[in-house]
């Protein structure tokens, strides 16, 4: 396919209880594809949904979308697994009334599309499903939503929530005070395996973003982010352009997501409390 390499990744045995190394394949977007998908957010705040829609559709993937209000909706793409446990992988796609928004939040929506691509071609124990959310700006709106609509047996099966929240302005980074430690020890030991740096930073102090509603339902979350003191005065501000973007700290955080996607799908808790894949 166009635009896509397969890549694999050996994983030595971090736990231990762990008796043998983990062989993780992912297929990747290439950077071609990458940075289209990223430039593609350079359009109306109004435009945003559909080219978001259009990003997963032309990754091969179905899109739901969940209404919002009477005109806008979370757009939602499903990648089915052997069971019911689901990872959920969001980033929301409006932006503030400065700038362009492509840090604040394209970077993580466009992102999505490739992430789908990269887990979708071999079988999976959790259900993935994409989510890009609608009016983060305005009080995590699309987020509540999706939270609110999801039934007692969603909420028990769903093992992680990962946010993708301004992606691109460093080397990768991780809201470590918000985050449920075995999503960061399994972040932590994919990072160390591909020798790709990750820092905590962690932004209580100075901002909110859609793992919110999902913590105050008691569920797993972990925020991948890239911002540092340095670089928060970008975020609303016309500074969020895409020239604010390094395309190689960009590239380098998709290809560490989407690694640990394929690593929390053997590592995390099985269904009816079965135990983590060795």
């Amino acid at each position: 396919m166009t635009g896509i390499l397969r890549r694999t990744l050996t994983i030595a045995a971090f736990a231990v209880t762990s008796c043998a190394a983990q062989h993780l394949e992912v297929v990747l977007a290439d950077q071609s594809l990458l940075r289209s998908r990223l430039e593609s957010g350079q359009v109306a705040q109004s435009e945003r949904q559909a080219t978001i829609e259009k990003l997963f559709r032309d990754a091969g993937c179905p899109v739901e979308e969940q209404p919002v209000d009477k005109k806008s909706a979370n757009v939602v793409c499903k990648l089915p697994g052997s069971t019911s446990s689901t990872v959920v992988v969001g980033a929301h796609f409006d932006f503030a009334d400065e700038g362009k928004g492509i840090v604040d939040n394209w970077s993580g929506a466009a992102m999505l599309a490739s992430l789908y691509q990269a887990v979708k071609s071999n079988p999976r124990q959790h259900t993935f499903v994409f989510v890009a959310f609608a009016k983060e700006e305005q009080g995590l709106v699309g987020a509540s939503r999706y939270v609110r609509m999801m039934t007692r047996e969603e909420k028990a099966g769903l093992h992680a929530f990962v946010n993708l929240e301004c992606l691109g302005l460093s080397p990768t980074k991780v809201w470590l005070s918000r985050a449920t430690p075995e999503l960061v020890d399994r972040l932590k030991e994919i990072a160390g395996a591909m020798g790709s740096p990750l820092n905590a930073v962690n932004v209580d102090r100075v901002g909110d973003d859609d793992t919110h509603p999902f913590l105050s339902a008691h569920l797993p979350v972990i925020t991948i982010h890239s911002v540092t003191q340095d670089t928060w005065p970008i975020l609303h501000s016309p500074r969020d352009q895409l020239n604010a973007i390094d395309f190689e700290d960009y590239s380098a955080t998709y290809k560490l997501t989407a690694f640990y996607l394929a690593y929390l799908d053997i590592k995390l808790t099985g269904p009816a409390g079965s135990p983590p894949h060795k």
